[in-house]
């Protein structure tokens, strides 16, 4: 593990109990086995539907679970899930959730850039979503890690901001509109580090080709690419799944960073 990912692990298992607070605000995670479309964002779920087929009985692997709420989606939808992450204190909140919901899922702590606990041509689907690739120093060896445990044939769902959405500042979220203002150089893909009441950590914003290229020397196929806006103002809100309040927030013209893509949604699969 990279000393990068090691401050990551840290500082995700410090944060573990006010992200959970964060999250029990809104209960989400108690619908999302029954509503699956509430787990995923951009076109990850109708991939997952069109390619994947149905899942009943079939393996399924979300790696960088975090919140676990793609994994209790699938289990939902009838797969058997292994659940990963690099944060012992987020798996436990998920395993005490599936716990709650009744779920049987299997839980592996293991960094998304090695997965070797899992074993080789082991899944028919593996997925990722939204907040991996922030925390990812190698994405190839992402890939790379998720050719080994896919079956031959099997699919690989993942979804994420658009790497468009990257470089611009914050501070353009105003009732008057104005031009977007640039925080960094889009190719500037960091690490950037904070430093906060949780500790140390390393953050990523990775280019279109950083993601796209790796994937594709990793030997898996791409299948389909989609980009889509954000369906709620919530996205411009804050970290909460509640709905959003502003929805003049999803007007360009106010808010140009909603003439981009929000969300990068790839399929891809393994030969």
């Amino acid at each position: 593990m990279s000393h990068e990912h090691e401050a990551n692990r840290r500082y995700w298992d410090a944060l573990s109990p006010r992200w959970r607070e964060l999250r029990d605000r809104d209960g989400l995670w108690t619908r999302c086995a029954a509503e699956p479309e509430l787990a995923f964002e951009g076109e990850a779920l109708a991939m997952i539907r069109a390619y994947g087929g149905n899942l009943m009985g079939k393996s399924a692997c979300v790696i960088g679970t975090g919140d676990a709420y793609a994994a209790f989606a699938l289990a939902g939808l009838g797969a058997r899930v292994t659940a990963t992450d690099i944060s012992q204190g987020q798996l436990d909140v998920a395993r005490s959730r599936a716990e709650q919901l009744d779920l049987a899922l299997d839980f592996v702590r293991t960094d998304a850039a090695d997965l070797a606990p899992l074993p080789d041509d082991a899944f028919d689907l593996v997925c990722s979503t939204n907040g991996l690739f922030v925390w990812i120093a190698r994405p190839d060896q992402v890939f790379a890690s998720v050719h080994r445990i896919l079956k031959p044939g099997g699919f690989y769902v993942f979804y994420d901001i658009h790497p468009f959405q990257r470089p611009w500042s914050d501070e353009i979220l105003a009732d008057t509109g104005g031009p977007l203002q640039m925080a960094k150089p889009y190719w500037d893909t960091g690490p950037t580090v904070e430093d906060d009441e949780s500790g140390r950590s390393y953050e990523y914003n990775w280019a279109l080709a950083d993601l796209l290229n790796p994937l594709a020397e990793a030997g898996l196929v791409l299948r389909r690419i989609a980009e889509s806006p954000a369906r709620d103002p919530r996205f411009w809100e804050g970290h909460s799944y509640e709905p959003g309040i502003d929805a003049g927030l999803m007007d360009w013209r106010r808010n140009p960073r909603a003439g981009l893509p929000v969300w990068l949604t790839v399929c891809a699969q393994k030969g």
